[in-house]
């Protein structure tokens, strides 16, 4: 194999982390911060302006971030600026982020950046520059980037207990003891493994009775996606439970019982506008919010802190609670506001 055929092979991967929300490697869990910072105090006013970076930025889930951290911005007063590009390359996010650090008037960087180690010479050049950066949704391993990066996420190593928990009562409160449980997830890696990990030994722990089958994967297209939930209920009719670890899962779960015509109690992630219709259409029962919104408001007030002096934890965590019907409202609102302020979704790769 080439040198040249092996970089773009590894390109490659590392891009499809960075979209499937994948890190480089799992991260302890710290003192828990449980709740967004709150504003800096106003007297602390800095000038300057603080950016966002992120690549692949058509994509719907990368709009909300983008809106997120411009509300976060607003909310504080500051000059903020998005340094977004629409190219899915790594080469192209690497590029723009290096620029970015680079500019004499930036104060503070939040970054997309998917815990890669590519990123670690930029984030060496922001502190160089004396920059604070704010690393959203993709936790690593406090000391794996430079001491002026901080994180703000969920805790995978957590909430899918939780998330095996309330499915274990739920479960119980329909009189169901007995029966198999399946957990698919889009591809191996550090974060769907965790989940696919913690939430399989909650099931054990909460619903001892049930039998947790080995994760399967179904991959990023939908069709084969639905196939392989199919061809598990197919391969056991004991099933009582479908748990997906990616935003696609919803749509997998609800295809799957609809072409086999088999109910189970189902989960996915994340709060898309499809995925909250499966669920108020009874479709699927819930999906976890993986906290999208509030990881990137909080990236604004994180580095509004940062810059003026304040220390603040390595890590906040947030939560990403289970969305049921009885508490949806407040996501479809955050949808609601920001859908308006969306351009199209219209990827580049597919217009070449």
């Amino acid at each position: 194999m080439s040198r040249k055929l092996l970089y773009q092979i590894v390109s490659v991967i590392a891009l499809l982390c960075l979209l499937a929300a994948c890190v480089a490697q799992p991260a302890p869990a710290p003192a828990p911060t449980t709740a967004a910072p709150a504003a800096a105090p106003a007297a602390a006013k800095v000038t300057g302006k603080f950016y966002y970076v992120q690549g692949s930025a058509w994509h719907p889930v990368h709009q909300l971030t983008q809106l997120a951290f411009l509300d976060g911005c607003k909310e504080l007063g500051l000059e903020c600026e998005l340094a977004t590009t629409d190219e899915n390359s790594l080469d192209a996010f690497v590029a723009l982020a290096d620029q970015t650090v680079s500019r004499p008037d930036a104060k503070g960087v939040a970054m997309w950046a998917g815990g890669l180690p590519i990123v670690k010479p930029i984030i060496e050049k922001a502190k160089a520059n004396g920059i604070p950066v704010a690393l959203p949704h993709f936790p690593v391993e406090e000391g794996f980037f430079a001491d002026n990066a901080v994180q703000i996420a969920a805790d995978t190593t957590k909430y899918p207990d939780a998330v095996a928990k309330a499915m274990c009562e739920e479960l119980k409160r329909q009189g169901i003891t007995e029966g198999s449980v399946a957990i698919t997830q889009n591809n191996h890696n550090a974060t769907e493994d965790m989940v696919a990990k913690v939430f399989g030994e909650g099931m054990q722990k909460y619903c001892p009775t049930l039998k947790v089958l080995p994760v399967e994967l179904e991959g990023m297209e939908p069709t084969q996606a639905i196939a392989i939930a199919v061809s598990v209920i197919q391969a056991n009719p004991d099933i009582v439970v479908g748990f997906s670890t990616t935003g696609g899962g919803p749509t997998t779960w609800a295809g799957a019982q609809k072409e086999t015509g088999k109910k189970v109690l189902a989960v996915g992630m994340d709060y898309t506008r499809v995925n909250l219709d499966l669920v108020k259409n009874d479709e699927v029962w819930g999906v976890v919010a993986q906290p999208l919104y509030h990881e990137c408001y909080g990236a604004a007030e994180l580095l509004y802190k940062m810059a003026n002096g304040e220390e603040v934890p390595y890590w906040t965590i947030l939560d990403a609670p289970l969305v049921t019907k009885d508490n949806m409202d407040e996501f479809y609102a955050i949808l609601d506001r920001l859908e308006p302020q969306m351009r199209p979704a219209i990827n580049p790769d597919e217009k070449k």
